[in-house]
């Protein structure tokens, strides 16, 4: 079998070396492996829009300063006296 990088002759090195029973396993490691990495270079690839609900502007003010803001601007939820 022709090798096209010296990573896969490692590769291929490390699996003879294993015993025969183990072999399922390993493949379906290497599955798992292989599988996981195209999920997250779909994930990578793929541009997400954004739905205007939250994360989108930019605020320099601290955390502490926004949330106070929030707090203040509360109506109240209908009457119910809801605590925050």
């Amino acid at each position: 079998m022709q090798t096209r990088t010296k990573y896969e002759e490692k590769v291929l090195e490390e699996i003879r070396k294993m015993p025969s029973e183990v072999i399922p396993q390993v493949i379906k490691m290497l599955r798992s492996l292989q599988e996981g990495i195209f999920t997250v270079k779909a994930k990578k690839n793929r541009h997400e829009k954004s739905s205007g609900l939250c994360g989108i502007w930019e605020d320099e003010r601290r955390a502490e300063e926004i949330i106070e803001d929030i707090y203040s601007h509360r109506t109240g939820f209908g009457g119910r006296k809801v605590e925050l």
